[in-house]
């Protein structure tokens, strides 16, 4: 038995038991391979949970990283988007202004047809009135 090896006058005796026991992979004296002590469960039980704390942090960094290029992406597509908006909106201004001068020049051409008929049959008519 190993603790009859270390000697019992040492106050730390139970300390270097338990560390030595701890650093066994068969589970303690006259132990199966297949178990292991409550100290060998909880120090592996350890490792693995700073296993999970370490994927976990890269889990997080990896999450902040998408997130980071998400925001950056719609941040993009809304700056295009607001640029298009904008070209489209000036396209419409200019198209808007252009009827708009068309259509005096519309109201112009009318009204020059209309008083190229309109005053000679009126004169056409006070002529006709006048002969009579």
């Amino acid at each position: 038995m190993r603790a009859a090896t270390l000697n019992n006058h040492d106050p730390n005796w139970e300390k270097r038991f338990f560390t030595a026991q701890l650093k066994t992979t068969d589970g303690g004296d006259g132990m199966d391979g297949q178990y292991v002590t409550r100290e060998e469960f909880n120090t592996a039980m350890h490792k693995v949970n700073q296993n999970f704390t370490k994927v976990e942090a890269r889990f997080d960094v990896t999450d902040q990283k998408i997130e980071n290029r998400s925001d950056l992406l719609d941040q993009k597509i809304d700056n295009r988007f607001a640029t298009l908006d904008q070209k489209i909106d000036d396209r419409f201004d200019v198209l808007g202004a252009k009827i708009d001068a068309l259509i005096r020049v519309t109201w112009w051409i009318m009204g020059l047809i209309g008083a190229g008929l309109i005053i000679p049959l009126l004169t056409l008519i006070i002529h006709q009135i006048l002969k009579l």
